[in-house]
């Protein structure tokens, strides 16, 4: 298809309420995350990255409930605030999170934010914004159910993050036309669209420039670029490590560590201890996702006693 009927096409398409998007393929053709940019005479551009099988559209989860479009914080008198985000990512989880991330106040153990996370996707440019937020409230980011596509961004941010193996997923990205919906109506080929191909090009060197301020080594985005299209690559818990998903970000680390360190009584540890202790988190916690109470207990029962570990 020529340029110009691409144009007409989503032209048409915005027309009829849909957006644009830079794709990223998440698993089987039932699958899929993307990431919408400006293209030809469209008016309406939103990046996203959909989960077509979600159980749910809501963007994050109250505790007890699977039906809320709201995140639940619960503070307890540790100070330590819980955001649950689960389903696609959007703009309105976005806004939810600016809401929610007043309410973080220090940073005291286990941790002034957790982030929980069981996405498939979402909207890409929404997930940097969030993941750029999150770095700057020291957020801890735990997978306690799937991250793919986009839900990596969110991921990355944390200043301590983990994650189960093959929880993670990840894939190069592709152009297609999306109703309100996320349902893919129509997939546009780059090679004979000089247009889709640029802007697939940008948003490329958008992620790459992000996973690099997020301290990522640069194998993630090449391994990601490598997976192309369709279908998802699921890492195992050495390439979690490996590409950076999992750890702590170097400065935090060492700040964090001078804490326990000092302290007395079952929280006294030194740096490799509570690296290694810390880790353990998601697959520990990970049957609290929606308890979030209960989530902040377990993290400081996994910290407290090695013998968990």
């Amino acid at each position: 298809m020529n340029t110009p009927m691409i144009a007409s096409t989503l032209q048409k398409a915005c027309q009829l309420g849909a957006s644009a998007f830079l794709a990223l393929f998440m698993s089987t053709a039932v699958s899929a995350s993307h990431v919408s940019l400006p293209v030809v005479n469209a008016s309406l551009y939103v990046v996203s990255l959909d989960d077509e099988v979600s159980k749910s559209i809501n963007s994050s989860v109250r505790e007890g409930s699977t039906n809320q479009s709201t995140p639940l914080v619960d503070e307890n008198g540790d100070r330590a605030v819980v955001i649950g985000i689960q389903g696609p990512i959007s703009k309105n989880t976005l806004i939810s999170l600016k809401q929610a991330l007043p309410k973080v106040k220090g940073d005291p153990i286990p941790a002034g934010l957790i982030v929980l996370l069981d996405s498939a996707g979402g909207d890409g440019m929404a997930a940097m914004e969030m993941g750029r937020l999150l770095r700057k409230a020291n957020a801890h980011t735990f997978v306690t159910g799937q991250c793919a596509s986009a839900c990596i961004l969110v991921l990355a941010s944390g200043v301590v993050r983990a994650a189960p193996a093959y929880s993670i997923g990840i894939h190069r990205g592709r152009i297609t036309v999306s109703d309100n919906n996320a349902k893919i109506l129509k997939e546009v080929d780059i090679n004979s669209n000089p247009a889709a191909k640029r802007l697939l090009e940008n948003f490329e060197s958008s992620l790459s420039s992000y996973f690099s301020e997020m301290g990522m080594p640069p194998d993630l985005f090449q391994a990601m670029q490598s997976h192309q299209y369709k279908g998802v690559y699921r890492l195992s818990s050495q390439e979690i490590v490996f590409y950076g998903l999992s750890g702590f970000e170097s400065n935090y680390l060492a700040r964090r560590a001078q804490l326990f360190e000092e302290i007395k009584g079952p929280y006294h540890m030194d740096k490799d201890e509570l690296h290694r202790r810390t880790l353990k988190v998601a697959s520990r916690c990970a049957e609290f996702d929606q308890q979030h109470t209960a989530f902040i207990q377990c993290y400081k029962k996994v910290l407290k006693d090695p013998y968990l570990n």
